[in-house]
C-alpha cells in the first residue's frame, strides 16, 4: 500500500513555522470579538458604548495601512510582523487585567482596541508580502491555499469555543488567551529566516508616490480593487446587515441563520480544498468568476427561499470567496515586483476597508426606506454587474498563473 506523502511545502521548516504562527494567531483573533463584546456589555450595556469600541478598532486602519505599505518595502517585513503581534499581545493583556481589577471603562477599552487594530493594519502589507520571499513562484497558489485552509477551520470552531469560554471563565481569561496567542505567534514569526529590507529606498513620501504610480498604471490591479470595493460593500450590507434582520423577522430565526453562516464557513473550507487541487492558467478570470456566487444568498433571502436552498447558496458563496482570495493573493505575489509588493498590497486593501462603513450605511439607509427584499435584489444585481464588467478587460484575460514545477519522475 502506497503511503501518501505530505505536500512539498509542508516538508519545509520555514513554511511549517509560518503556518503554525498563523493558526495560533487566528485562534485568538477569532475568539476576541466575542470576549470584547461581553467585556464592554459587562460594565456598560448601552449599544452606543459597544459601537464606540468597534468603531475605534477600525478607524486607525486606513491611515496605518498605507504607512504599513511603505514600511513593508523599506524595513524588515519579519520585524514589522513581529511588532504587529507584540503590540496586540500587550493591549489585550492590559484589557484583561483591567477587567479582572474592575477598572475597565468604555474609553480605556476603545483606546486599547484602536492601538491593537492599528498595529495589525500596520503589519498587514508586510504579512501579505511575505510568501514570495521564501516560496518559489510556481508554489505560491499552493502556499496561499494551505495557509487559508486550516485557518478557516479554526475560524469555524474558535467563535463557538470563545463563547463557551466567556460563559465558563469570563471574558478576561478569554482575552488573556488572545494576548497569549499573539505573543506565541510573535515568537514564531521572529524565527522565520527572512531577509531584511527588500531594497534601498529614498524618502517615505517618494516611495508612496512611486507605489501609487505603479498601482494606477496596472489596469487589472486597480480595476479589480475598485470592483471589489463595491462587491464587498453590498455583500456586507446585504448578507451581514440585512441577513440577520430577515432571519429575525421570518421563520428562519436565529437557529436557521446560524446554519446559513455555518454553511458559508464550510464553503470556505471547500474552496480551500479546491484551490489546492485546481491550478487554472487564466487565474484572474477565475478570480473574477469566483465572486459571482456571492449574489446567490442575497437573492435567496429576498425570495424567502427555504433553509436548505439558502444554506446551499451560502456554501457556494463561501467556496467562491476562498477561491477568489487564493487566486488574488497568488496573482499579486507572482505578477508584482517584490520591492513594490508592500505598497501595492496596501492600496489594494484600502478598498476593502472603505467598503465596511459604505456598505452598512448605504444598504441600511436604503432598507429603511424601501424594505429589505428590494434592497437585497438591487445589491445582488449591483454586485453581479460590478464583477461581470471585468470580463471585458483584455489585461485580465492576458494574466497567466506561473507554471507548476515539474516533479521528479519516479525511478523505473
Amino acid at each position: 500500500m502506497e503511503i501518501p506523502t505530505p505536500p512539498p511545502l509542508l516538508r519545509d521548516k520555514g513554511f511549517r513555522t509560518l503556518l503554525l504562527a498563523s493558526l495560533i494567531s487566528a485562534s485568538g483573533s477569532a475568539m476576541a470579538p466575542v470576549a470584547l463584546a461581553f467585556t464592554v456589555l459587562g460594565f456598560d450595556d448601552r449599544p452606543g458604548s459597544l459601537a464606540i469600541v468597534l468603531a475605534g478598532s477600525t478607524a486607525p486602519q486606513l491611515i496605518l495601512l498605507l504607512i504599513g505599505g511603505v514600511a513593508a518595502d523599506r524595513f524588515s517585513r519579519r520585524r514589522l510582523i513581529v511588532i504587529g503581534n507584540v503590540i496586540p499581545a500587550l493591549t489585550q493583556a492590559t484589557v484583561a487585567l483591567l477587567v479582572f481589577q474592575g477598572a475597565a471603562t468604555t474609553t480605556r477599552v476603545a483606546v486599547f482596541a484602536a492601538v491593537a487594530s492599528g498595529a495589525s493594519a500596520l503589519a498587514s502589507p508586510a504579512m501579505n508580502s511575505l510568501l514570495p520571499q521564501f516560496v518559489e513562484a510556481p508554489r505560491l497558489q499552493e502556499a496561499n491555499a494551505l495557509l487559508r485552509l486550516p485557518t478557516n477551520l479554526v475560524r469555524i470552531l474558535a467563535p463557538a469555543l470563545g463563547g463557551s469560554l466567556v460563559a465558563l471563565v469570563g471574558p478576561q481569561l478569554t482575552l488573556a488567551w488572545d494576548a497569549a496567542s499573539f505573543a506565541v505567534a510573535a515568537v514564531l514569526y521572529g524565527r522565520l529566516a527572512i531577509a531584511g529590507p527588500v531594497a534601498a529606498k529614498g524618502s517615505a513620501l517618494s516611495d508612496f508616490r512611486t507605489g501609487w504610480t505603479e498601482f494606477r498604471g496596472r489596469f487589472w490591479l486597480w480595476s479589480y480593487t475598485l470592483s471589489g470595493t463595491f462587491v464587498v460593500a453590498f455583500w456586507l450590507g446585504g448578507y451581514g446587515l440585512l441577513g440577520p434582520l430577515v432571519a429575525h423577522d421570518t421563520e428562519l430565526g436565529a437557529a436557521g441563520w446560524g446554519i446559513v453562516q455555518g454553511s458559508f464557513a464550510v464553503g470556505l473550507v471547500l474552496g480551500g480544498v479546491l484551490s489546492l487541487r485546481w491550478k487554472p492558467s487564466r487565474i484572474m478570470i477565475v478570480c473574477v468568476a469566483a465572486n459571482l456566487p456571492l449574489a446567490l444568498p442575497l437573492l435567496a433571502l429576498a425570495a424567502g427561499a427555504p433553509l436548505p436552498f439558502l444554506a446551499l447558496s451560502a456554501a457556494l458563496a463561501g467556496a467562491g470567496v476562498d477561491v477568489a482570495i487564493v487566486c488574488w493573493n497568488t496573482v499579486m505575489q507572482q505578477q508584482l515586483p517584490r520591492e513594490l509588493l508592500g505598497r501595492l498590497n496596501s492600496f489594494s486593501s484600502i478598498g476593502e476597508r472603505l467598503a465596511v462603513p459604505m456598505g452598512y450605511l448605504l444598504v441600511g439607509a436604503a432598507a429603511a426606506s424601501w424594505g429589505a427584499a428590494p434592497v437585497l435584489r438591487a445589491a445582488a444585481l449591483a454586485m453581479t454587474l460590478a464583477t461581470a464588467v471585468l470580463f471585458a478587460a483584455p489585461s485580465l484575460w492576458a494574466l497567466r498563473r506561473a507554471p507548476a514545477p515539474r516533479e521528479c519522475a519516479a525511478p523505473v
